[in-house]
């Protein structure tokens, strides 16, 4: 039993969609069974043209729908949820991917965790749908002047491999989440903004804003003890650099993950001066092997 609502704080999850019905609705019958009562899911849908609106007021009508346009990227409707949701008076928000599959005491864990250790910031662990024991990222770490500004912990590591140290904690520091399964008080967005739609409007601005955050002395905290599967597909991320229309998409492109605005953005704000060289210098040695490979 849970005490009355006026004693717990609503936590709202934001969930950005477009054209993926099958997924969004198999996390939908999973989430909608979450245990924490005080809980608003918000669908933020970006002009679906599979009928995405329609069979989710259907099927799921007790979730809050906002539609924006299909310009809008992750990070506008990402942004989108979270007015919604400090509109509404929600004390947390959980930003979470729709191909993603939780237990039923997710959130509730989360907020449990987040509230014993006063994290601002709490991400899960995140593993593989295909291989549970897998990590995919146990948290981000900042590493200037190599080819991994932006270094996954423990990728690829499978749970048992873990140290006994790491798996036997229930939060850990890092320096950066990526946003699939981070529950964030509202204090954060209060501090600091939103997301960058400006300079980041797809990839990297759920790393960015942690990283601002930390910036300004909210420290970021992953949990090894709660793990969200995520239905990553292998050719997620393939480009094809050798022809001219695949490079132009690959650096010009906002939905790109080499998309080169957001990356000189990372690179000018946050790289140190002293690692500002070397860091651009492997950069450019990687994207060139990068070309040569595909």
């Amino acid at each position: 039993m849970f005490p009355p609502a006026f004693t717990l704080p609503k936590v709202a999850a934001v969930i950005p969609t477009r054209n993926r019905k099958d997924k969004l609705f198999r996390f939908l019958e999973k989430f909608s069974c979450q245990t924490y009562p005080y809980l608003q899911t918000i669908i933020v849908d970006s002009n679906s043209t599979d009928g995405t609106r329609e069979e989710l007021v259907q099927r799921f009508p007790e979730v809050t729908l906002i539609c924006v346009s299909d310009r809008e990227y992750w990070t506008g409707a990402t942004n989108a949820g979270v007015r919604t949701a400090l509109r509404d008076g929600c004390e947390y928000i959980l930003t979470i991917n729709d191909d993603s599959v939780v237990e039923q005491n997710h959130v509730e864990r989360m907020l449990e965790i987040a509230q014993r250790h006063q994290a601002l910031i709490l991400g899960n662990c995140i593993n593989y749908l295909n291989n549970p024991n897998l990590i995919w990222s146990l948290g981000t770490s900042n590493q200037w002047g190599t080819a991994n500004f932006l270094s996954l912990n423990y990728h690829d590591t499978d749970l048992e491999a873990l140290s006994r140290d790491v798996r036997n904690s229930e939060i850990i520091q890092v320096d950066a989440l990526a946003g699939n399964g981070v529950l964030i008080s509202r204090q954060v967005f209060t501090k600091i903004g939103l997301y960058n739609e400006k300079f980041l409007p797809h990839y990297h601005a759920d790393s960015e804003m942690t990283m601002r955050a930390h910036s300004r002395g909210i420290k970021v905290f992953v949990s090894p003890a709660i793990i969200l599967l995520n239905d990553f597909h292998a050719d997620q991320k393939k480009l094809n650099l050798k022809q001219p229309k695949g490079l132009l998409y690959a650096l010009f492109h906002k939905k790109s993950h080499l998309f080169i605005l957001p990356l000189i953005y990372f690179f000018i704000i946050y790289c140190p001066n002293s690692q500002k060289l070397k860091t651009l210098w492997i950069l450019i040695q990687k994207f060139l092997m990068l070309r040569a490979k595909t």
